[in-house]
């Protein structure tokens, strides 16, 4: 593709539902240097009202055009990009800026493990300057992640930026702090790294220096921000997921940094860079005075420094990465055989008739919940790391199953009942014989946590989508990696497979839901609707209907599969209003009448499938919630972070 017959697009480095962005090599120069492109859309408006769009369509190009004069300046700065054109070419706006060669924080951390303090200090202290003078240029960033920060692998021309320099990317998401724009109904920004106030549609510069202390905790701890805060509590514990601890300074900067209530923050990234200029910047007065002791003190921790390397090697990735390169089945998989059951551990109990039961849990948190096939007990993913496995009907603990060294993000039950997979923030797969308890194996391949497992309808493969950006699939006998589907720009949190197999549903912090050919690797169609990150998908028994569960706090229902096409056809059905919160869970009942969709407050709704009508709303839990049906439909178990496992007796 060549975009007005000068900027070569050679592939696509990311996508959003509010744009696109490119890798390219502008032509019209001689050296023909690379350039990235960022493409924008048309935001979204509330409620199709015609006047809002008409509102929308005028200030957007403003704001674009306000934006891309703020950039052109900033664009000196040897630590943001310089923009090389800014334009508008068949209804999309274009940013087209330099192209930084090096590694980004994410990908640091991938390589080389958390970051240590004495790290953080140094990106503290390279990057609030930045900030300062981004904001003093009346612009906000709103897109701060680990991704958009990226470490040059060379000295830039003419000297503008060093090797080893930070450099800020990404200004597609800024906007200037001035003026009065229209909110749309696009949220920018990563929602693991947005301030709350962000994520509503008003950020401020504040807002940025939030997301940037949200990355320092993320790089000291190797976690997903979600990870380090409590619901429950509505705090951060980012500490106690620290493998060293970190100086009191440097806990109350970070504190204040990521409070969120905005308020309590740094005002200013000048504010903050003066606490952390105590530490990175001392007088020379005090160099002075302890001249001898900071020599002695910086041979002792080269020494220590050299140690360490010495003794723990970098580990290479465990699995190369390879795409699909046929359109001929690539899965083959053998039967495969587990031990024999021991039914003792479920013989039959008569169940009360209470409408709902609360099952004794001592686990703290649950993040996950499957009900095994025969409906006489369930399993549930926990945040220490352990899997347990409950009594269905009296909440006796049968089990207790040990090996993830993370929270257990997701759980899985083979068609069969006899195995269990789970996923944690380990970046691990595990596979566990359910009768008795022991490890079967575990699958490495991921390089961050596994947000969901899936197994295929026959039981011979495991699907696991992870915060990498990836869809693995496994042979379930031997553990090999059979392919990895990459395609979302973000990370993936739900698969799901066809009850025939044969496709294969991912939704992703990007946006939209992607439909594969799982077994060719082909991209059959992207869903693209939700104006936020999908974090559930579901598919109906008879294999026609898709539910998709986001962060909008709608669920959609797509038709996979209509009169007029043999394949998967993505029209969306309707959209389920209802939640007032995220919703982050879905489940239809073995029949496929009734749909039950689980938010972040708690709140659990059952929907009519027929009509799409709300039936009833069922609470009891106080926080996040997960949902799965009983095979014959007349329960709903629900795990959640208040600690708690629930089962609902929907019908007699």
């Amino acid at each position: 593709m060549l975009l007005k017959n000068r900027y070569r697009i050679l592939h696509t480095l990311g996508q959003s539902v509010s744009g696109r962005t490119f890798l390219a090599i502008d032509e019209d120069q001689p050296s023909h240097p690379r350039c990235v492109i960022k493409q924008l859309f048309q935001p979204a408006v509330g409620d199709n009202i015609q006047s809002e769009l008409a509102e929308t369509n005028f200030y957007f190009p403003q704001r674009f055009h306000v934006a891309a004069l703020l950039l052109d300046k900033l664009g000196q700065h040897p630590q943001i990009p310089e923009l090389w054109a800014s334009f508008e070419h068949d209804g999309c706006l274009y940013l087209v800026q330099q192209y930084i060669a090096g590694r980004s924080l994410a990908e640091e951390l991938s390589e080389k493990g958390n970051f240590g303090e004495t790290a953080i200090w140094q990106l503290l202290g390279e990057l609030l300057p930045v900030l300062q003078l981004i904001h003093d240029s009346q612009l906000i960033h709103r897109d701060l992640k680990p991704e958009n920060i990226i470490r040059r692998s060379h000295q830039a021309p003419f000297k503008k930026g060093r090797k080893g320099e930070l450099t800020l990317v990404d200004f597609g998401a800024a906007t200037p702090m001035n003026g009065s724009w229209p909110k749309t109904k696009v949220k920018v920004g990563s929602a693991e790294y947005a301030a709350p106030e962000q994520i509503k549609g008003a950020a401020t510069n504040s807002s940025d220096l939030y997301s940037l202390g949200v990355i320092c905790i993320y790089l000291l701890t190797g976690l997903s921000p979600f990870d380090l805060f409590d619901i429950k509590s509505d705090t951060w514990v980012w500490r106690d997921y620290l493998k060293v601890p970190v100086s009191d300074r440097l806990s109350r900067i970070l504190d204040k940094m990521i409070q969120r209530d905005p308020m309590l923050r740094y005002q200013s990234a000048t504010e903050a860079l003066k606490d952390v200029k105590v530490k990175v910047c001392p007088t020379p007065i005090a160099l002075g005075r302890s001249k001898q002791n900071w020599a002695l003190t910086a041979w002792s921790a080269a020494a220590i420094a050299i140690l360490s390397i010495a003794l723990n090697p970098h580990l290479p990735s465990l699995s190369p990465q390879m795409g699909f390169k046929t359109s001929k089945s690539t899965a083959k998989i053998p039967d495969f055989r587990f031990s024999s059951p021991r039914l003792n551990d479920f013989t039959s109990q008569r169940s009360p008739n209470a409408p709902v039961r609360t099952l004794a849990s001592t686990s703290g948190p649950v993040w996950s919940v499957a009900v095994i096939p025969n409906g006489r007990a369930v399993a549930t993913g926990n945040t220490d790391g352990t899997i347990r496995l409950l009594h269905l009907c009296s909440g006796k603990l049968v089990r207790t199953m040990i090996g993830h060294s993370g929270a257990v993000w997701a759980v899985a039950v083979s068609p069969d009942g006899r195995a269990i997979a789970s996923g944690g923030a380990d970046n691990t797969i595990k596979l566990w014989d359910i009768y008795s308890g022991e490890l079967i194996r575990t699958f490495y391949g991921h390089t961050a946590g596994v947000f969901s497992v899936a197994f295929s309808p026959d039981g011979k493969a495991i699907a696991s989508v992870s915060k990498d950006k990836t869809v693995k699939l496994w042979q379930v006998e031997t553990g090999i990696e059979l392919e990895t589907l990459k395609g979302h720009s973000a990370g993936i949190q739900s698969v799901a497979f066809t009850p025939n197999g044969e496709i294969l549903a991912t939704g992703s912090d990007d946006g939209t839901i992607k439909l594969w050919n799982w077994q060719t690797g082909e991209l059959v169609r992207t869903l693209a609707g939700h104006t936020d990150a999908v974090w559930s998908v579901a598919v109906s028994p008879d294999g026609q209907t898709l539910a998709s569960g986001s962060w909008d706090n709608t669920i959609k229902l797509w038709d996979l599969n209509t009169s007029e096409s043999p394949q998967p056809n993505g029209y969306l059905l309707r959209t389920l209003n209802g939640h007032l919160d995220k919703v982050q869970s879905l489940a239809f009942s073995p029949d496929g009448q009734t749909l039950a969709s689980g938010d972040l407050s708690g709140t659990i709704k059952l929907w009519q499938m027929g009509s799409g009508g709300l039936m009833g709303t069922l609470k009891g839990h106080s926080s996040w919630v997960e949902v799965a049906f009983s095979p014959r439909g007349k329960t709903l178990v629900s795990g959640s972070f208040d600690d708690t496992i629930k089962v609902w007796r929907l019908s007699p």
